[in-house]
């Protein structure tokens, strides 16, 4: 496995080879090829590595040099290679490399395609830096990686206000998670002494529990923030300012999945307190609810598709909230699928509409564009969790599994379900079907987009189809990752602590077999109304969008306010502008007037002017005649010898 260094740094070269000749040997599109070739041949080493581990069952810790001496501890660059790194690998350089390929085609005529091109393996590259670490530093360097990477990307088109400002926004709200997860890591050091994963689970319960604890809501503090939960989530929907690639990279296979990843990387210490876990639970339902809600009134195609990230990055945080880790990576896979193919054709409309964003200014869309309607309509039922879709076998377990365990949860995760299938088909009969609304001069020039487009597409739709009936081959393949009885390298004190934190899980019971789940949620009331519900969801759009019985309009006016609520987004933004914005502006502008105008330049001027007063006192007394300086001399004596007697 010694060849495993290529899976980060093919990518690293292509940022090198692209970054020093991109303008001047490479351009457009010498420099998309360069990309694709780094990133696939990332994705064909991790392929490698990922049937390796499935037949030998081995992991590997390879320790590449040594980065930061820290007193008797030393900081490595390392590939740690397991089930989990190995899942997550693939599917951050195999959906990767399929959006690399779409965006050749994409970004086509752009001045900055090299620059573009450089960005993206360089997101790719600390993406993998932060899956392959076997300790928190490194992980923490990716971490901040994928942030610069992000920021450079959603501001790419520098030149509009709007992408610079959701650059920046993204940039300062991320800044807030990952304090809270610097302050982790200290913690995690100043307590064990070290930061390998394997060395820190192992001392875990040498640690009391509010310190563990503690640890685990800083290092989660970090992952609301990357993974935008609420509420930190902000910044996601602002992030679609940035092309359309882009977004496919960082909601499907990069940087809020980052999140998702560190918790269950980092799984023991989370599990070693039941308070940690509730909190990952608490936000995750609430972020998948809420989220939801949002993408109900959105217009835009893009930010639509947006808050269905938020929503299910939430089931994926509530399953691992749940003790249900294995459910949770593999609804992250499956989720990369299917969320990257859905950009992607919001990516081939765009191109076809001129850039048009407003779904309810297009209409028909299908009957020009055959590819792109089939391959969205894949993703929306898969997203929907229609069966046999992959997204159906992946957040489902999730939802029976609150029923188990927390029927509160479940009410909401639940709830999810149907307003997701309500949105994500709002969005596809307004666009793809309903009435033909698009300007005419763009109509005429509607038209599929070329191979280089739709055949990531076909991919795509086609891994979302197949991808959930290999099921239980994840759920096997990730048990000695996240079953700590399965879990070799824990010693036997960790392993019954971690054991005794998932106990809320014990109980639940959930097929494995994709077949099985399937008849099963065919034939039980719990899995029948789940499928209704997201049917129903599906069914109420048909008949507002498609059919036109219910007028939606007639429902804005009479939930006037529900709909403003969701339309402003639950008031976040609004909240967080009135402090953090315009209540900043008017701190630092009393601090101005009150600190730097009276405080600082009134003893700054006032030194002055008593320097200036004292001197035109003390000029009084300069008349240039001697017999005056006599007179002064002589009274001075008599005050000192005055006082002298006087005292003594």
């Amino acid at each position: 496995m010694e060849y495993l260094w290529v899976i980060p740094f093919s990518p690293l070269i292509a940022f090198i080879i692209i970054g020093l000749f991109g303008y001047k040997l490479l351009r457009e599109p010498l420099a998309g090829i360069v990309a694709v070739i780094g990133v696939g041949i990332a994705a064909i080493a991790s392929i490698i590595g990922f049937i390796d581990v499935a037949t030998t069952g081995n992991y590997y810790d390879l320790k590449l040099y040594t980065w930061l001496p820290l007193g008797d501890y030393k900081v490595s660059v390392s590939l740690f290679w397991d089930p989990l790194s190995a899942l997550m690998t693939c599917v951050v350089t195999c959906v990767s490399t399929f959006i690399f390929i779409f965006a050749t085609g994409y970004m086509k005529g752009d001045p900055s395609y090299p620059r573009f091109f450089a960005y993206l393996s360089l997101f790719v590259f600390m993406m993998l830096m932060l899956t392959l670490g076997d300790n928190l530093i490194q992980l923490f360097f990716g971490w901040e990686g994928v942030g610069l990477a992000s920021y450079l990307l959603i501001g790419f088109w520098h030149y509009k206000k709007s992408a610079a400002d959701a650059s920046f926004e993204s940039f300062i709200v991320n800044r807030v998670g990952d304090w809270l997860f610097l302050l982790g890591v200290l913690l995690a050091f100043v307590t064990f002494g070290t930061l390998d994963y394997l060395d820190l689970f192992n001392k875990l319960p040498e640690a009391g529990y509010w310190t563990v604890t503690a640890i685990a809501l800083l290092l989660f503090g970090g992952a609301v923030g990357k993974s935008a939960q609420i509420p930190l989530h902000i910044w996601l929907p602002n992030a679609m300012e940035g092309p359309t690639p882009v977004s496919a990279l960082i909601h499907a296979a990069t940087m809020v999945a980052a999140g998702v990843y560190m918790v269950a990387r980092v799984m023991p210490v989370f599990a070693a307190s039941d308070l940690a876990l509730d909190v990952v639970l608490f936000v995750g339902t609430i972020s998948a609810f809420l989220a939801a809600t949002m993408g109900l009134v959105q217009n835009d195609i893009k930010r639509i598709i947006a808050y269905s990230t938020l929503s299910q990055l939430g089931y994926m945080f509530a399953a691992e909230g749940l003790g249900l880790f294995g459910e949770g990576m593999f609804h992250l896979a499956s989720h990369a699928v299917f969320k990257a193919l859905l950009f992607l054709c919001a990516g081939s409309v765009l191109i076809a509409l001129h850039h048009l964003l407003d779904v309810q200014k297009m209409g028909q869309i299908g009957k020009y564009m055959p590819i792109t309607t089939g391959a969205f309509l894949v993703g929306a039922l898969s997203l929907a969790g229609i069966p046999p879709f992959s997204g159906f076998f992946s957040k489902d377990p999730i939802i029976e599994g609150a029923y188990e365990i927390n029927w509160v949860v479940w009410v909401f995760l639940w709830l999810g379900a149907g307003l997701t299938a309500f949105y994500i088909f709002r969005l596809f009969f307004l666009a793809f079907f309903d009435g033909d609304r698009l300007d005419p001069h763009i109509r005429k020039h509607v038209h599929e987009s070329p191979p280089q487009m739709t055949i990531p597409l076909i991919v795509l739709a086609t891994g979302a189809v197949l991808l959930g009936f290999f099921k239980e081959f994840f759920a096997n393949f990730l048990r000695p990752s996240l079953d700590p009885m399965s879990m070799t390298f824990l010693n036997e004190k960790t392993k019954i602590l971690v054991e005794e934190g998932l106990s809320r899980s014990h109980h639940v019971h959930i097929h494995e077999n994709a077949w099985e789940f399937l008849v099963h949620s065919l034939t039980s009331p719990l899995g029948l109304l789940t499928l209704f519900t997201a049917l129903g969801g599906i069914f109420v759009a048909y008949i507002m969008y498609q059919v036109k019985i219910i007028n939606p309009a007639w429902l804005t006016q009479m939930f006037k306010p529900i709909y403003l609520t969701l339309w402003n987004k639950w008031f976040f933004d609004l909240i967080y502008y009135a402090i953090f914005v315009y209540g900043y502006y008017k701190v630092s502008r009393f601090l101005w007037k009150a600190g730097d105008k009276i405080i600082i330049d009134g003893i700054v001027h006032g030194s002055g002017k008593t320097a200036i007063f004292s001197g035109n006192v003390m000029k009084l007394s300069q008349t240039g005649r001697i017999s005056a300086y006599v007179l002064q001399m002589a009274i001075g004596m008599l005050v000192f010898l005055s006082l002298f007697i006087f005292l003594t």
